[in-house]
C-alpha cells in the first residue's frame, strides 16, 4: 500500500472515531458535566500514550520554545475541548459538524493576522463563502439554539489559536516534543480536577465517559498517523466524509432533522474550506 493511501485511510478512521466520540457524548445524562468529561478524555489520553511517551524519552529533548507558548497551546486544546463537547450534546450533530469546518478557515485568518501570512485570492474567496455559510447555518434568532452555535465557533478560534501556536512551536520543536508537552500539561489537569470535581457519575455514564475517553484518543493517533503518511493537503479534504457519517447518524440515532438553509450554509462552508485546500 502506497504512504497516500495509509494517510487517507488513517484519516477516515480519524473521522469514524471523532464522530464516534462526539455522538457518545450526547447519550450523557444532563447532571453529567463537561469537566467531567474532560477529565476522563484526558486522563484516557494520558494512560494510552504513556507508552509512546516512555519510548520516546531517550530521543527527545527539552523544548526550545519558550514554556509560555506551550502551555497556551495546551490551555487553547482544554478549552476547545470543553467547548466543543458543549456544542455536539446540544446541537443537532450535522450542524455542529458543519460549524467544526470553519477550523481550516479561521486558522487561515489567524495565520494572515498573527503570522502575517498574505491574503491570497484563495484564502478571501475561501474566508467569505465560509463565513456566509456561518449564517446560514446560524440563521440568527433568539432561542437557545444560537448560544450553542456559538459555543461552536469558540471552540474553532481556540483550536484555530492552537495550530498556529503548533506551527510557530514547530520551528524550533519536534511534532513528539509538541504533543507530549499539550498531553502531560491536560492530563495533569484533568487529575487535579477530580479532586475538585463535586458530582456523582453513574456506571452508565461512567461507561460512556471510558469510551468517549477511547475514542478521543484514538482520534488523535488516528490524525497523526494520517498527516504523517500523507501530506495535509491531500488528508484535509477527506476530513469532510465527517458530515456523511454525522448526517444520517443524527437522523436515524437522534431524530434530527435540519432545514434547507443550514443545508445550503454547510454547503458554503465544505466548497470554501475545500477551494482553500486545494489552492494552498
Amino acid at each position: 500500500m502506497q504512504q497516500k493511501h495509509k494517510g487517507l485511510l488513517w484519516i477516515l478512521i480519524w473521522c469514524l472515531t471523532f464522530t464516534c466520540g462526539v455522538s457518545t457524548s450526547k447519550f450523557l445524562c444532563n447532571s453529567t458535566s463537561n469537566f467531567g468529561l474532560f477529565c476522563v478524555r484526558y486522563l484516557c489520553g494520558v494512560l494510552i500514550f504513556m507508552p509512546f511517551f516512555i519510548k520516546e524519552i531517550p530521543k527527545s529533548t527539552k523544548p526550545q520554545s519558550p514554556l509560555w507558548q506551550h502551555l497556551t497551546r495546551a490551555a487553547c486544546i482544554g478549552a476547545s475541548s470543553l467547548l466543543t463537547y458543549q456544542t455536539y450534546r446540544n446541537l443537532p450533530l450535522a450542524v455542529a459538524t458543519s460549524i467544526g469546518f470553519t477550523g481550516p478557515l479561521l486558522a487561515a485568518s489567524f495565520g494572515i493576522l498573527l503570522l502575517k501570512e498574505k491574503p491570497t485570492s484563495a484564502k478571501i474567496m475561501a474566508l467569505t463563502l465560509g463565513y456566509m455559510g456561518v449564517l446560514f447555518i446560524v440563521q440568527p434568532t433568539y432561542t437557545p439554539l444560537s448560544l450553542y452555535v456559538f459555543t461552536g465557533l469558540g471552540s474553532c478560534i481556540l483550536a484555530g489559536v492552537a495550530n498556529t501556536l503548533a506551527r510557530k512551536l514547530s520551528q524550533k520543536d519536534s511534532a513528539m516534543t509538541i504533543m507530549s508537552t499539550s498531553t502531560l500539561t491536560l492530563g495533569a489537569i484533568a487529575l487535579c480536577g477530580f479532586f475538585f470535581l463535586d458530582e456523582v457519575i453513574n456506571q452508565h455514564d461512567l461507561i460512556l465517559l471510558l469510551l468517549i475517553g477511547m475514542f478521543g484518543s484514538f482520534s488523535q493517533f488516528a490524525y497523526i498517523n494520517a498527516v504523517s503518511h500523507a501530506e495535509v493537503s491531500f488528508v484535509a479534504p477527506f476530513e469532510y466524509t465527517r458530515l456523511l457519517i454525522a448526517v444520517p447518524l443524527g437522523y436515524f440515532m437522534f431524530a434530527e432533522v435540519i432545514n434547507y438553509g443550514q443545508v445550503f450554509g454547510m454547503a458554503l462552508i465544505v466548497v470554501g474550506s475545500l477551494y482553500l485546500s486545494r489552492k494552498e
